[in-house]
């Protein structure tokens, strides 16, 4: 099968041969040093730290307080004894199914 697209081919060869620079430059010793510094003391990251905490814990508690009150509700649905009528629509239900 021939090609059709001969501006497609060499855009794929051109790409094919394209090698990237391999930079490897290290940081200057003194600020690699802060930057180590600023993590042992805590500081780094701290500003918006408690916002995020915050909202975190709400999130979460919330999602608790919801998946309580779905765990009761199921427990108080489920304790109820199913009547005559109900057994028997149940069983009709079930007894249709192949």
């Amino acid at each position: 099968m021939k090609n059709s697209d001969p501006s497609l081919d060499r855009l794929l060869r051109a790409a094919g041969q394209y090698r990237p620079a391999v930079v490897e430059e290290e940081p200057p010793f003194g600020f690699t040093t802060r930057v180590v510094a600023g993590w042992i003391a805590g500081g780094a990251g701290r500003e918006g730290f408690g916002l995020d905490a915050m909202w975190f814990r709400r999130a979460l508690l919330c999602a608790v307080a919801v998946m309580a009150v779905s765990v009761g509700w199921s427990f108080k649905t489920d304790t109820a004894a199913p009547n005559e009528e109900m057994a028997i629509a149940s069983y009709d239900v079930t007894a249709d199914i192949p």
